[in-house]
């Protein structure tokens, strides 16, 4: 890594501080028009095993330790107390040791998540144009309903959603509001369009119906419904329920269906026509311990049975050259959606944001979170467990672990990695 990169970039952000603030107050409120910088400064340090029984364990060194700077920054322009834009960018400098060869690999890459213009009218109706994460979906590792943005991955916790090209469009009243949007894809061919009609008339609540078409994904029809908190529960704080569900008219995942079936396997399971995904999830704090408990379960039609599993991996672990050449998609397929393979999941988390309640400035800064994704067609796991502090103004210090566990012919079996220990420090700006 090279230090007098992210220098340069950190120097140039204080440079561009002075842009943030207000223009002066003789201008009227409805005139008066600002840029506001804000972000993280972000070096990390991590050490991954490579996993041996992974399918992906001949492309690989036995051990990888990385080491980056990232800048995580965004630039909001807003007149009137209304925001008309935001550009939020990523610029990360990472080097990767390899075990295997000794080689260091040094990588610059910068990345827009999101970079869009807005155009209000009032509080009622309101237009954005850009790159832009559509709001979509309750669930914390998988989101049944959302055709549109990437696909979250469970095993990578840092990673940053990117947002999709759209134009959006909302009419927001109480206690219900619209929302129109076209997604533009690699060609204008593919053009997708979409509604959600969201609704609070409920107490406590929050119900949407939307649907969503393009020529590539067909369609796709979903309800998501959250009510909290519920207050009235024996000995629990805040409790939430929420579910999720779609409707769509083809399989998402290509690699999957019977035409595209990996060479050697024994065991075809088709993913073809309408196919359906639901969640339900529910979370609530224990008053005494202070102590967030959340858990959710996932069905996905288009997945894998235990045997399906098996005998895919059983196949892609030949080491015949026919196979690994004609395997290439199901490699790309299976790498790209870790925690998604199989029919039924069950993710839990535990979150303790203070490990005392003593009013200590160190200590009741230091939080404890654990969090397991079960695979219950082939019980394999991947858990990760975190120590943070924050009792330094503006900062966060993070010591992750995670591992994933499983047979040689299961989903988590196969991780790339079967261990991975990160440090991460986080300046706010």
């Amino acid at each position: 890594m090279k230090p007098r990169i992210v220098s340069a970039i950190i120097a140039a952000l204080a440079l561009a501080a002075p842009l943030a603030a207000p223009l002066p107050a003789s201008l009227s409120a409805e005139d008066a028009a600002s840029f506001q910088l804000s972000g993280t400064v972000d070096p990390s340090a991590s050490y991954a095993r490579a996993n041996r029984e992974s399918i992906y364990a001949a492309f690989q060194g036995a051990a990888d330790t990385s080491a980056s700077g990232e800048i995580d920054g965004k630039l909001t322009f807003s007149r009137d107390y209304h925001g008309l834009g935001l550009l939020d960018f990523a610029l990360k400098d990472s080097a990767l040791l390899d075990h295997s060869s000794g080689a260091t690999l040094e990588s610059i890459s910068l990345t827009v998540n999101e970079f869009y213009g807005d155009l209000n009218f009032g509080d009622l109706a309101y237009l954005r144009l850009g790159k832009q994460r559509l709001s979509w979906g309750s669930g914390y590792v998988f989101n049944p309903s959302d055709p549109v943005n990437p696909p979250k991955d469970p095993t990578n916790q840092r990673a940053i959603l990117e947002g999709v090209p759209a134009l959006k469009a909302e009419l927001i009243e109480k206690p219900v509001s619209l929302m129109a949007f076209a997604v533009l894809y690699d060609e204008f061919a593919e053009l997708g369009y979409g509604a959600k009609l969201s609704t609070s008339a409920l107490p406590q609540s929050d119900i949407s119906l939307s649907g969503y078409w393009s020529p590539s994904q067909s369609w796709t029809g979903a309800l998501n419904a959250a009510v909290a908190p519920l207050y009235a529960f024996p000995g629990w704080d805040t409790l939430q329920v929420w579910g999720e569900g779609s409707v769509y008219g083809k399989g998402r995942y290509g690699a999957l269906d019977a035409d595209a079936s990996v060479p050697g396997a024994d065991l075809v399971e088709e993913s073809e026509g309408v196919q359906w995904a639901v969640l339900c999830g529910a979370s609530g704090t224990l008053p005494e311990l202070r102590t967030v408990v959340l858990a959710e379960c996932y069905y996905l039609s288009e997945g894998l049975s235990a045997a399906g599993l098996e005998s895919v991996y059983k196949a892609l672990h030949s080491a015949d050259p026919a196979v690994v050449g004609a395997s290439r998609d199901w490699y790309g397929e299976l790498e790209r959606r870790p925690g998604r393979q199989a029919k039924d999941y069950l993710f839990v988390s535990v979150d303790q944001s203070s490990v005392t309640d003593s009013g200590d400035p160190v200590l009741d800064k230091i939080g404890l979170s654990a969090s397991c994704l079960v695979n219950l067609a082939d019980w394999s796991t991947y858990a990760s467990a975190e120590l943070s502090t924050a009792f330094v103004k503006d900062s966060s210090v993070d010591l992750t672990a995670s591992w994933a566990r499983g047979e040689s012919y299961t989903e988590f079996g196969n991780a790339p990695a079967d261990f991975e220990l990160a440090f991460e420090v986080k300046v706010f700006f």
